[in-house]
């Protein structure tokens, strides 16, 4: 399956994938544009017969003049450097067919200035418009009220229609997609842009569970960061409820010092697994009975669709395309701290953990969602078709 493009039927195309962090522990913080770029780099590099090369593309991070590129994922990355010729040549250099858009940030702006004619994809992850933000601004830390927390500044965005507008005079194609039909109403209010298409183009979930095993001790996960946009502390009283049944954190935080949340004094069912992956992260959510998400805002939350592959229904107060109040119980929204809807999570969470049948319909029900609309063969198909769209320019 070559993925033709422009005039270069015989040759592998180049793909820049732009983005501020790439999921490894040693370089920045573990976020889900991170996910998405290691997704996109395992899938071609596990598959070189697709005909498509991938390279990292750092929108934040200076790199050393005459040091190699780090390597991330089996994938070079191009860090930033502080002499802005060298760094415009480097770019030259590699010749990218396209650049893939991890999201969109401002920082990203200078990459495409300096490739003028390279189409671009922008994969729309987490768009925020401003009704967003300011609820994701009302966060505060139960204790500290008084202190903003940080990670909740979400940056303007708003650029990314000026690049699509000068683009036009370049003939250069911009073209959006989003893992989730709800997030493309978001993408006017987000970007100052308004496509006259965004293309469901899905997520890479690609872990195989087999058949799954519940444990015996009911356990109920919590997969993110531990940041106050996250909202941890809700897990945490959850689990003072609930003393028969083990509450694991599956994440670390990103933020440390005043304005972020500090594990301490947690109760003796509470497990601090930190960042886990691989075949022991497979094991966790799919002998959990519950995956629990507290935060105030989610696109697409990835967490949940790793959860449903496992076959563990879902408990949270956001309702991204209906996700949750499909294959588990969405409890209400609620600002600020969030510690209002404790009642409301206690009430789902109980319901969840006496009803057995219900449990695994759900889990059941949401594996075949996923196994059906996100995977790497429909992320394929889409992005097949995006590079139709473009050498057909």
């Amino acid at each position: 399956m070559n993925i033709s493009f422009y005039k270069r039927e015989q040759q592998r195309l180049k793909v820049g994938v732009v983005a501020n962090e790439f999921f490894d522990l040693k370089t920045g913080r573990m976020g889900g544009f991170g996910w998405a770029t290691r997704q996109v780099a395992n899938c071609f590099n596990h598959s070189p017969e697709l005909g498509v090369d991938i390279v990292f593309v750092a929108g934040e991070g200076n790199g050393t003049p005459g040091q190699p590129d780090p390597i991330i994922h089996d994938t070079r990355v191009i860090l930033r450097l502080k002499n802005k010729a060298q760094y415009v040549r480097k770019l030259w250099a590699e010749q990218f067919d396209l650049l893939l858009s991890i999201d969109y940030r401002p920082s990203y702006q200078s990459i495409f200035w300096t490739l003028p004619w390279t189409p671009i994809i922008v994969w729309v992850r987490d768009p925020r418009p401003p009704e967003d933000m300011a609820k994701i601004k009302t966060v505060r830390i139960p204790g500290a009220e008084h202190v903003f927390p940080q990670g909740l500044i979400t940056p303007d965005c708003t650029s990314l229609a000026q690049v699509a507008k000068v683009s036009k005079w370049f003939r250069r194609p911009v073209l959006f997609g989003t893992p989730a039909n709800f997030l493309k109403q978001k993408v006017p209010g987000t970007y100052g842009a308004t496509p006259p298409e965004v293309k469901l183009l899905p997520n890479i979930i690609d872990m195989d569970p087999g058949k799954i095993v519940k444990s015996q001790k009911p356990s109920v996960v919590f997969l993110a960061r531990l940041d106050p946009y996250k909202r941890p502390w809700l897990f945490v009283e959850l689990a003072r409820h609930f003393p028969e049944v083990d509450f694991i954190f599956l994440g670390q935080p990103h933020f440390t010092g005043e304005g972020a949340w500090d594990p301490v004094n947690l109760p003796e069912n509470v497990q601090l697994k930190g960042h886990v992956q691989g075949t022991e992260k497979v094991r966790i959510l799919s002998e959990a009975w519950v995956l629990v998400n507290t935060s105030i805002h989610e696109g697409l939350a990835v967490s949940f669709q790793e959860s449903l592959r496992c076959e563990t229904p879902l408990l949270s107060c956001v309702n991204p395309e209906e996700v949750v109040s499909n294959f588990g119980i969405y409890v209400g929204r609620h600002d600020g701290t969030g510690m209002q809807g404790i009642p409301e999570f206690i009430a789902g969470l109980r319901k969840l953990l006496d009803d057995h049948l219900l449990c695994d319909r759900l889990g059941k029900d949401g594996r075949k969602w996923v196994e059906k609309v996100h995977s790497k063969k429909h992320f394929l198909k889409v992005f097949k078709e995006f590079c139709a769209e473009i050498n057909s320019a």
